[in-house]
């Protein structure tokens, strides 16, 4: 009914003549102070109408200060709200600051004489460098929003209110609750230094599981049409191709389970070359009603409509789980559940059952994506952040998310390898046989196994290479350190410099160390050999395998079976068939020899 009432007022705005404020100055960086003036535009002849105008990020009514004349951009400006002082989590997990920065936002909007408004609430926000006596090194988000959609006790998003239990703190409370109910809308504006901005109206909920609970609240950001337009239509992220998001979300620094603040965004600059899909992301700073809100990552919402803008399928038809089936967030899970009933009985050491695996899942996205979760050893997987998709005639595939608990969380590498093979009956807060099915079944295929020890040291030798991944931490500590002293007065997270300098360089420790360690675990846990022989494949299409063999077996790229050739005894080659171009695996039967044969154009 909300937004049934929200689209409403939009259409009235849209055929009554609608008043539009403009402003004499863009929102955005500028280097010094001046006067804003406002003006109505598309003003009929003979009706009068005035300008109204509010400060702390509230939508402006009849009721606020009239505009009369310029307004000079001063201290004086600044909300004289103080949202910061409302407690928003539980009384232990609760850091007041003495102050916070901030920036000057003004929202105005048209009204007639009868007081009723007459136009669309425009909303500016000014980040003047000698009011902030600093210049702000990242890229800065401005949301507004009526004070009561946040704090209210019953409505609120930030605060414990209605729907906190004291018994149970840290599961409970205004900021716990979810859906289209839960969400309100705002003014959302973003500005960089390289002269990019967008300012849009959106829907803003809540976003996060446990982490709810702390002071600096995720966010997830909603396009729609009842608000304005039905994308944010800016290119936010260098290294993505899209140029307009349906939905975003803001992640906060403090989600971290180090102090570092940067491991989400370390994994998905490490991952962007993998085969799965994976979320662009970059650090930006956030101010809330004009006051200062700290660091976060604005990233893609990984859910459905994440899968229409990537893949350009109807998000209709798109099943988007979570949990491993457990939770059902777009679709249904029925696909899911027949696959996973299969999959309790089926023996994947049997072709037909390996080939049919193959049609459903894609293995190779499926095989880094594990592989990933294992060189970041991340500490909240495989029962928590899972998500996975499939559409009409594509298979399955996950989206590597949340990786707040990576890389120099867990103290030993063989945890995380215990995890994906747990079998036992029940759960623990980490692992289920539910959320491992799927890798014990395909570790008990030799194929499988094999490949995926040696896509491992491909990984080893390439995306965690040394080299690639100290420049990725060094390239995001570079972007954030000038900005960390100014999150720690906040949140007193981290809570010093010297608190942040140790975690990255624990992070830096574990990248130039760890991921040729767990390769070497990889291989022990699953006796695998370090090195394996390879065949030789003659001009003439001659497999030579030596003594030994009593079959061979074809596999193409997907490790589906492609042809089973005996080795008659005594013989030491087999003729291969004609293959069309490709990459092909090649295997004995005796596990002793593997080949990754391309067949060229003629």
């Amino acid at each position: 009914m909300r937004h049934l009432l929200s689209l409403l007022i939009l259409l009235v705005f849209s055929t009554a003549h609608a008043q539009v404020v403009l402003f004499s100055h863009d929102g955005g960086f500028h280097a010094d102070t001046f006067s804003l003036a406002m003006r109505l535009d598309l003003a009929p002849q003979g009706e009068p109408f005035t300008i109204h105008y509010t400060l702390n990020g509230g939508t402006p009514t009849e009721c606020d200060p009239l505009y009369t004349a310029p307004l000079p951009l001063t201290p004086a400006l600044y909300s004289a709200s103080a949202a910061y002082r409302i407690q928003n989590v539980p009384n232990d997990r609760w850091f007041q600051p003495d102050s916070v920065e901030r920036i000057i936002v003004v929202r105005a909007a048209a009204f007639d004489t009868a007081g009723n408004r007459r136009s669309p609430v425009i909303t500016q926000s000014y980040l003047v460098d000698s009011l902030l006596r600093r210049k702000i090194p990242l890229p800065v988000i401005s949301l507004c929003t009526d004070s009561l959609s946040l704090f209210d006790y019953d409505t609120g998003l930030f605060v414990r209110g209605q729907c906190f239990d004291p018994l149970h703190p840290y599961r409970t409370g205004n900021y716990f609750q979810r859906g289209i109910l839960w969400e309100r809308p705002a003014a959302f504006e973003y500005y960089d230094s390289s002269g990019a901005s967008l300012a849009v109206d959106c829907g803003l909920r809540i976003h996060g599981n446990s982490q709810r609970v702390l002071s600096q609240k995720g966010l997830s950001l909603y396009a729609r049409k009842e608000y304005g337009p039905s994308h944010f239509n800016l290119p936010f992220f260098p290294d993505s191709p899209l140029e307009r998001y349906q939905r975003l979300v803001l992640r906060p620094w403090k989600t971290s389970w180090s102090a570092a603040g940067v491991e989400d965004w370390l994994c998905q600059q490490i991952a962007r070359p993998m085969r799965f899909d994976r979320l662009a992301s970059r650090p930006v700073v956030l101010f809330l009603n004009g006051e200062y809100w700290g660091i976060y990552f604005l990233e893609e919402k990984a859910d459905e409509h994440y899968i229409e803008d990537h893949y350009r399928t109807d998000n209709r038809t798109v099943s988007f789980l979570a949990y491993w089936g457990d939770e059902v967030e777009n679709g249904t899970n029925h696909r899911w559940n027949d696959l996973y009933q299969w999959l309790l009985h089926a023996d994947l050491t049997a072709t037909p059952n390996y080939n049919y695996l193959a049609s459903q899942v894609d293995i190779d996205a499926l095989m880094d994506y594990m592989l990933m979760q294992f060189l970041v050893a991340n500490d909240d997987w495989p029962i928590s952040n899972v998500r996975f998709w499939a559409a009409p005639g594509m298979p399955w595939r996950w989206v590597f998310f949340d990786g707040d608990g990576t890389l120099a969380t867990l103290p030993e590498s063989p945890a995380i390898l215990d995890r994906m093979t747990y079998a036992d009956v029940g759960f623990t807060t980490r692992t289920s046989p539910k959320a491992t099915l799927l890798f014990r079944k395909l570790f008990s295929n030799p194929h499988f196994l094999q490949r995926s020890a040696e896509r491992l040291r491909e990984l080893v030798d390439s995306h965690f290479d040394y080299q690639r991944t100290s420049r990725l931490l060094n390239d995001i500590a570079s972007q954030v350190v000038a900005e960390v002293p100014y999150q720690i007065r906040r949140f007193d997270a981290p809570s010093s410099m010297m608190s942040w300098r140790t975690a990255i360089a624990a992070i830096d420790s574990y990248l130039r160390t760890e991921p040729q360690a767990m390769l070497d675990e990889y291989l022990r846990y699953f006796r695998l050999q370090a090195e394996v022989p390879q065949l030789a494949v003659e001009p003439d299409g001659m497999l030579q395998v030596g003594a030994g063999a009593s079959q061979v077996i074809l596999y193409d790229i997907n490790g589906r079976v492609l042809a089973q050739l005996p080795v008659p005894g005594g013989d030491t080659a087999v003729q291969l068939p004609q293959m069309p171009p490709g990459r092909y695996f090649i295997f004995t039967d005796n596990g002793a020899a593997a080949l990754l044969w391309t067949v060229h154009n003629p």
